[in-house]
Parts: structure tokens; sequence; C-alpha cells
């Protein structure tokens, strides 16, 4: 978090796992309580990652950041109104795609050591497998074939190589004198990736969906662009602020939003796409000691949309991940559709 947990020092290493549930399917903004209760779709993501990050000089900083993720999505097979279906399940597992960031401070930090604003640039380096395959049924339950497992969200990465813009900062407050306590701080990040289609069968052609014309160009995923905001405010914790081990304890609240756009700024927006946004909002704390940062977040899921237009399958489930907050500045989900309640969001970072 910028300004929170800058300790100094070259080199930073640091490893954070982010995970959340969802298992509500949404329409547009309503929750679809008859479609999840027929097939009952949940779905887990769980992303570990190892990050570097070279401060060059006291303004300018290149980090690398490589995700490991390990996934999970299951659904009832047939549906319950069906003669009750099984519960069938995939995972996906491996490298996710490689992130490399730089980052520059506008002002120089010895000069504003209250407040800054920063710029990051970075690409997003298709690392990750976007076409996972397992033996899955159809529709029906039956009719096992190696197929493309859905939804796209679970998989490792997307096939696009993607271009991430960023904006940060954050703010102590030292006027008047009861605010000193508080931070206020504030991110986005933009994911652009350009190319069309990954080539992957979507979940429309892997479970064998009759087509109408609406969706005879959905038979692959889409590469698509995402989008994140986090906003919120730290405070020093009352009593800390004289005991060396504990003057470094902050609280915190965040809101934040993220989603998939309809179409992509650059390049095609053909394909499966499901497109929507999700809110958060929740309680965090940060410690950090010398050259020691540790943060945990818990974003809660209090508003979401899912483009109707984009993601509508006659008799199938809106699959997708929707509502998983943004673990960090590259975690964004591909696609949305299931909203889950909250999510977890834990960091250490090592300053050398």
């Amino acid at each position: 978090m910028p300004g929170l947990g800058t300790a100094g020092g070259k080199f930073q290493i640091s490893t954070g796992w982010h995970s959340a549930w969802a298992s509500n399917d949404y329409f547009d903004s309503t929750y679809n309580r008859s479609f999840t209760s027929l097939w009952r779709p949940h779905e887990r993501i769980s992303i570990m990652d190892v990050s570097a990050r070279w401060n060059v000089n006291s303004r300018f900083s290149v980090a690398l950041t490589l995700p490991i993720v390990s996934n999970h999505f299951s659904i009832l097979l047939p549906p319950q109104s069906h003669p009750k279906g099984t519960r069938y399940g995939w995972d996906a597992s491996g490298l996710g795609d490689m992130v490399a960031y730089t980052q520059t401070w506008i002002l120089k930090p010895s000069t504003h050591p209250f407040g800054n604003i920063a710029f990051g640039l970075g690409m997003k380096i298709p690392t990750g497998n976007w076409d996972v395959r397992k033996m899955m049924p159809d529709e029906t339950g039956t009719n096992f074939v190696r197929r493309a497992i859905y939804p796209a969200a679970i998989m490792p990465g997307d096939g696009g190589t993607g271009i991430i813009v960023g904006l940060s900062g954050y703010k102590t407050l030292r006027h008047p004198s009861w605010l000193r306590k508080f931070t206020v701080f504030g991110s986005a990040q933009y994911l652009i990736n350009a190319r069309n289609t990954n080539g992957t069968p979507s979940a429309v052609s892997s479970l064998g969906v009759p087509l109408n014309g609406r969706f005879a160009s959905a038979l692959t995923n889409s590469v698509t662009d995402s989008y994140a905001w986090q906003a919120g405010f730290a405070m020093k914790i009352p009593g800390t602020w004289n005991h060396e081990n504990l003057k470094g304890m902050r609280l915190q609240f965040a809101t934040g939003m993220e989603g998939i756009p309809s179409r992509d700024l650059f390049g095609g927006s053909g394909g499966f796409r499901q497109a929507g946004y999700t809110v958060t909002m929740g309680p965090g704390f940060s410690y950090q000691r010398k050259h020691d940062y540790f943060i945990v977040q818990v974003p809660i899921v209090i508003g979401e949309h899912i483009n109707p237009g984009r993601t509508l399958l006659p008799g199938l489930p809106i699959t997708g991940p929707g509502g998983i907050p943004s673990a960090g500045p590259f975690n964004f989900s591909r696609q949305l559709g299931l909203i889950g309640p909250l999510a977890v969001s834990v960091r250490y970072v090592r300053s050398i």
C-alpha cells in the first residue's frame, strides 16, 4: 500500500496469498435465486504470488511478480430440476501470468514524506496455461470427453500479452491535530489486452449449447481488458504510539471496484466474455517493524452487476468468479458471473 509499507531498502521481496469463494449467480444486478438453486455452482480462487522489487532510486522502482494458482469449480449435472444431479468439479493449477511493473513517484519522497502520487506502467506476460483440459461430462452429466474446463477465470492464464497502466497515491493528514493518526490512500489499474480471442473453447462450446445467432461467435474465450480501483484510510491504534513493538500497527478500511468491460479499449472484443463489475468494502490490518511489513485485508461484496447482453446462456449457468476483489495490483479477475460474499488477502514484505 503506497505510503503504508515503505520500510526502505534497495530491494524488497514479498509473498502473498489471496483467496475467494463464490456460489451466488447474478444476472444484471439481481440475485438469480432459482438458477443458483438448480445448478448449485461453487468456485474457489486461490493465488499465491512471489514478487521481487528493485528500488532503482528513491523515485523509480521495478517489480516482477509470478503468481501460482490453485482454482476449483464444481456444479450439479444435470441440475436439480431433473432427477437430482451429481456434483462434478475440476481443478486448474500451475503458474499464472507473470507481470513486470515499473513505478515512478511524481514528487521527490525526501521532500514530500506525508503525501505523494505514483504512476505505474507494466506488462502482463502470458506464462499461464489458458487451455486446461480435463475429462468432463456434458450438461446431462454423461458423455465424458476431454474438453476445456470452464469458467475461463479459473484458468491460470488468459493467453494475452497485456499492458498495465496504474496510478496510486497517499496522504498522511497533518491538520487538524486530531486527524494526524490517519492516512488516506488510493490506487487504480487498467489492464489492456489487445488480443481478441485465445482459441480455447468456451463454456458454450464445452457444454454443447444449442446455438442461436447471438452466440454463434462465442465458441472461444475472449481475452478481456479488466480494471480495479481501491480507496480507503489507515489509522494508528490508540495506546500503541509509544511502544516500540506496537507503534507500527494500523487499522484499515477500504472500498473498491473490480470489473470486466463489455468492449476492450484496443483490438477485438469477440468470443465469450462475462462482463460486469463488483463493489467491495471491508476492514484490514497492517503491521510494520523495521524491515518487515505484514498486511491482511478482508473485502466484502456490497454491490454487483453482470451485463446480461454478454452473458445470457439459455438453460445454462452464468458461470465465472466475479466478486473476487483485487488482491493486488495485478490479480485481475478475467470473467465475472458468480458473486462471493468475501475474500481474504494476506501479504508479507521484507526489505533488504
